[in-house]
């Protein structure tokens, strides 16, 4: 059975109507929401920044820089705690805490691929894309990182020498205009243009879901064994995507795509989705390519660090060999 997972809308299960999980109804709705989270990401990386000379990003990055007064929105696992154990207010008695400072590399040249086919085009999906995309981009742009843009929507489309601010008007451009969004690309159609554009000093991002076959997947993971291409892939979902919503029900899920219908019992199918799901999980980190899957926007705002420190020592890396 070809397994299409994603994009599963309310019309997954006959007993019930998820309106979170619906397809966006109208242009108007998916360009408000896109740009609402885009400014939202863009706001997230520029809280993280603390300087701009030297690139210094709170609890972020590889080089251990400085540190400063520790603050109530500062994640607690970036505390030094050796430091703060010394910094006893003789007056008050009390200890204050101190967060580690560090130094991020600049200018990366980055391959950043954006998937708005159909299976993204739900609510939960498309906002997460836009904070994640928006959050990461704000962070290029002030790293001077140069933007190779690939999009997935009718068919692969490259936009290059952009600036990450440049590159999220050009997704936020797409979205507003129906017209250009959809579509059913895979993503070993952009193989060779990841190939083709990747050089030193290059690090490769994929924002996706898991709606594709495993094959695509192994065409990826064996570009990168093949070239050394530092490469992250985040992997957006929404619940009912993948977690059972009733027990003893038969269901007809629509592939969003091909609009070709699967019935079968829905224990069958949810057990299908989750072997899928630890199979790609499992090639993606046998490849040792950086993954993290986001359940929707609610837990990207609050993976906010992680999404980013994800990005940023993935960028760090360097190509061994070309």
């Amino acid at each position: 059975m070809k397994l299409k997972l994603l994009a599963l809308s309310s019309r997954m299960c006959p007993t019930a109507t998820y309106s979170r999980s619906v397809k966006l109804s109208s242009q108007s709705s998916s360009c408000s929401l896109a740009r609402t989270y885009a400014s939202l990401g863009q706001a997230a990386a520029t809280a993280m920044e603390l300087g701009l000379n030297r690139s210094r990003f709170l609890g972020i990055g590889l080089e251990y820089a400085d540190f400063r007064e520790y603050q109530e929105s500062d994640d607690v696992k970036y505390v030094d705690w050796t430091l703060s154990a010394r910094s006893l207010d003789t007056a008050t008695g009390e200890y204050k805490l101190y967060t580690k400072v560090f130094h991020v590399e600049k200018m990366k040249n980055i391959i950043f691929v954006a998937d708005l086919t159909d299976s993204m085009l739900i609510e939960e999906k498309l906002a997460a894309l836009f904070y994640i995309s928006s959050l990461l981009l704000e962070l290029s742009h002030r790293l001077s990182d140069r933007i190779s843009l690939v999009t997935l929507t009718h068919g692969p489309r490259v936009y290059r020498a952009l600036r990450g601010r440049e590159a999220i008007r050009v997704l936020e451009n797409i979205i507003c205009r129906e017209r250009e969004a959809r579509g059913s690309t895979r993503i070993n159609e952009i193989i060779d243009i990841l190939r083709a554009y990747t050089g030193k000093n290059t690090a490769i991002t994929i924002i996706t879901d898991y709606a594709h076959e495993i094959e695509e997947f192994a065409a990826l993971t064996r570009l990168k064994r093949a070239m050394m291409i530092p490469a992250a892939v985040y992997l957006i979902f929404q619940r009912w995507e993948i977690e059972q919503p009733v027990d003893n029900a038969t269901a007809t899920l629509i592939d969003p795509e091909t609009l070709t219908p699967i019935t079968d019992r829905l224990e069958e199918i949810y057990k299908a989705i989750k072997a899928h799901v630890s199979h790609v999980q499992a090639l993606l980190s046998a490849a040792r390519i950086n993954h993290l899957p986001v359940q929707g926007i609610s837990d990207a705002k609050a993976r906010t660090v992680k999404i980013a420190e994800t990005y940023l020592k993935t960028r760090q890396m360097h190509v061994a060999s070309i």
